[in-house]
């Protein structure tokens, strides 16, 4: 993620070096999106179908070399398309790193796994900007471009001389979307599946959107107060995570997800209401440390729900419903506070989880003892794919 993350103050800034407008240069981070999109659901079922290792180093070489054509382009047609082929290589790269985490792991050890990766990416998060920035300045534009690929190839030799393959589960194309088919039809899987919506709706709509506009329309921030504002909230996430992990593991995942969704909505309510900096900063830390606590729970129980030899399928579509809330969730959230109201944006927000939590109670049995969530979800046509070892 920090490669992700390094490229992404300079983008726009890049773009209209190009002579295209504003619209334009936000098309930059739509083609990577809606290439995530697409990725996010093939690529899932195509681990399961020749294995995380390969997909991983072959993830992470797309993404340099797309990185590379990104520095050199000579047009904003090349620049668009070398985002949307680093979209395809980041999906393919996560969707099998994450599949490797959940098949690797003991059911009753898999949410401090799921936690550790979830620092990693909050970590590369918060400090990707920082980096390509600095970068930025000290060259040019094209500079995080050229410490993203590299990057890339580090990731990519790593992968290949440490990570021992998961075997594939040796199902056809057939069997494997057949399951990955069925597990979208489950009332569970469906429900985590708006439940991640609504999280990463939340992530991108108040994290990218809200608050930014908030801070500076209505209290006068500047950009030095609101990123400390949002560096608190990340900070606070990253406090949270391993002692979150050890809750979920032991404690179960269906109650701290439900803990997490009904806390963190009226804590996002609570922002429209703030009206200094020190209450935006306060509620944020608030909002960092709940949140972390929604957020871990759905990939651990994504793995725990996945019938045998469809975990890639089960991370596919996970992270297709992640990418939809992100990228909805600025649009909808911006299109709500086009006319200043703000506090019926924030309140939307926490409705979108509201409604999470209620499809939770209902839908999502404990997934945390992995034979009884078997038994929840599995059918006999989903057994006769056999499990990787």
């Amino acid at each position: 993620m920090i490669g992700l993350s390094l490229v992404a103050p300079i983008l726009p800034l890049y773009a209209r070096e190009f002579g295209v407008s504003r619209t334009a240069a936000g098309g930059l981070i739509s083609s990577f999106a809606f290439a995530r999109l697409i990725f996010d659901f093939a690529g899932g079922p195509i681990v399961d179908r020749v294995g995380s290792r390969r997909i991983m180093v072959g993830g992470a070489l797309v993404l340099s070399v797309a990185s590379v054509v990104a520095a050199l382009a000579p047009s904003y047609q090349i620049l668009l398309f070398s985002r949307f082929v680093e979209g395809a290589g980041s999906a393919a790269f996560a969707t099998a790193a994450m599949h490797y985490l959940i098949v690797t792991t003991d059911v009753t050890q898999r949410g401090r796994v799921m936690a550790r990766f979830q620092m990693g990416l909050v970590g590369g998060i918060t400090i990707g900007p920082v980096v390509g920035g600095y970068a930025s300045e000290l060259g040019d534009f094209t500079t995080p471009f050229w410490i993203y690929a590299g990057i890339g190839l580090i990731i990519a030799a790593v992968a290949w001389r440490y990570i021992d393959d998961v075997p594939p589960t040796g199902a056809t194309i057939r069997e494997v979307y057949g399951a990955a088919g069925r597990l979208a039809k489950r009332p569970a899987f469906l429900a985590l599946m708006f439940v991640t919506f609504g999280l990463f709706f939340m992530r991108g709509g108040i994290n990218i959107t809200l608050i930014p506009l908030f801070g500076s329309e209505e209290l006068g921030l500047g950009a030095d107060q609101i990123g400390t504002v949002l560096a608190g909230a990340a900070f606070m996430n990253l406090l949270i995570v391993n002692p979150g992990g050890w809750v979920v593991d032991n404690v179960g995942r269906k109650p701290v997800l439900l803990v997490g969704l009904v806390v963190t909505a009226p804590i996002i309510a609570v922002y429209g209401w703030t009206t200094s900096y020190l209450t935006l900063l306060l509620v944020g830390l608030a909002y960092g440390l709940v949140t972390s606590l929604a957020a871990l729970p759905p990939p651990t129980m994504a793995g725990d729900l996945a019938p045998p030899g469809a975990t890639g399928a089960a991370v596919g579509l996970y992270r297709v419903a992640g990418d939809l809330g992100l990228v909805i969730g600025p649009l909808a959230l911006g299109a709500i506070v086009e006319d200043g109201s703000f506090r019926l944006g924030f309140a939307v927000a926490a409705a979108v989880l509201i409604v999470g939590a209620v499809l939770t109670a209902v839908f999502i049995p404990e997934t945390r003892h992995g034979d009884q969530a078997s038994d929840a979800v599995l059918t006999g046509d989903d057994r006769n794919v056999d499990p990787p070892v």
